[in-house]
């Protein structure tokens, strides 16, 4: 994996964009969807998973409260 990019989930299958409305207090089930076009994305727990399996050898990227922050 490139450590400069993040792909797999929490791209948009539809539009291809990193948009996520994530409604407040999300648990581990809420779904979640694409900011730009409505489309589905996955469950909150899932792209957090997916989030933190990616982002674990790069050490560039911190996921804080729905927000991706480059270190």
């Amino acid at each position: 994996m490139d450590s400069k990019r993040l792909n797999h989930k929490l791209d948009c299958k539809a539009c291809g964009t990193i948009l996520m409305a994530i409604p407040d207090n999300p648990d581990d089930d809420t779904p979640v969807r694409c900011s730009n076009c409505g489309g589905y994305l996955g469950q909150w727990g899932e792209l957090q998973e997916d989030f933190y399996k990616q982002a674990r050898g790069a050490q560039a990227f911190d996921l804080n409260h729905g927000n991706i922050i480059k270190k």
